[in-house]
């Protein structure tokens, strides 16, 4: 379940940290296996849709409709899973999902089965957690945070010149969000490496961090 005010910002950061690589990472792997297109950014995706209608390229276009249909249709049902069952489930299904992408490498459909899962698994990651220490964030989505983070670092600055007087900020409003925007770089800068040597199973190099990220949520009081 997202995390509640209570959770200590420390607790936030790492999962914000180990969310935010696995975003970069799978993003970077994707728009090289995909041929441009985005497992997690449907701002990007929706925008080369426009364009792709725009300019009659039908097959492209119904490529990033479909991309943009399995990340709604799995973001619902992950947000499902989540109020039944908890975020713990969906960071099982994430680990899961990256399995069977990686052994369909070994195959002759691997980028149709990408296609789908990897849209799928960022929408399970943004639906499985997204509130940190009482601030909203989306670790798929780097634009927000971005802003986020500069909007906290404003605040906080009008507020120690005197020149606002609004409420205070939860605790990591400017170190949060910062911090997704650094993983997800660091994150695909893993990625862009991994394609870079050729290296073996890159789809499987996020597996220890999830593992980690499970037994910390899974370990977590149903009432934080």
């Amino acid at each position: 379940m997202p995390d509640a005010p209570a959770t200590p910002v420390a607790v936030s950061a790492r999962r914000i940290l180990v969310l935010g690589i696995l975003a970069g990472h799978i993003d970077a792997l994707s728009f090289a296996h995909l041929g441009g297109l985005f497992a997690s950014a449907m701002t990007g995706n929706t925008t080369h849709l426009s364009a792709a209608l725009a300019h009659a390229n039908w097959h492209y276009a119904v490529l990033l409709g479909c991309i943009l249909a399995v990340f709604f249709g799995a973001g619902f049902l992950a947000s499902l899973v989540r109020l039944l069952w908890g975020a713990a489930r969906g960071v099982g299904l994430m680990a899961l999902l990256l399995l069977v992408v990686q052994a369909a490498q070994f195959g002759t459909h691997a980028r149709l089965i990408e296609l789908v899962l990897l849209p799928t698994l960022m929408a399970i990651q943004g639906e499985s957690i997204a509130r940190f220490s009482g601030n909203a964030i989306q670790t798929v989505v780097i634009t927000s945070n971005m802003l986020k983070c500069a909007s906290a670092l404003a605040s906080t600055l009008a507020m120690r010149c005197g020149a606002s007087q609004g409420p205070a900020l939860p605790a990591g409003a400017i170190l949060l969000p910062g911090l997704s925007w650094v993983g997800f770089a660091s994150g695909a800068m893993l990625g862009a490496l991994a394609l870079l040597w050729h290296a073996s199973l890159p789809f499987l190099w996020p597996l220890p961090w999830l593992a980690i990220l499970y037994v910390d949520i899974a370990s977590t009081k149903p009432d934080s």
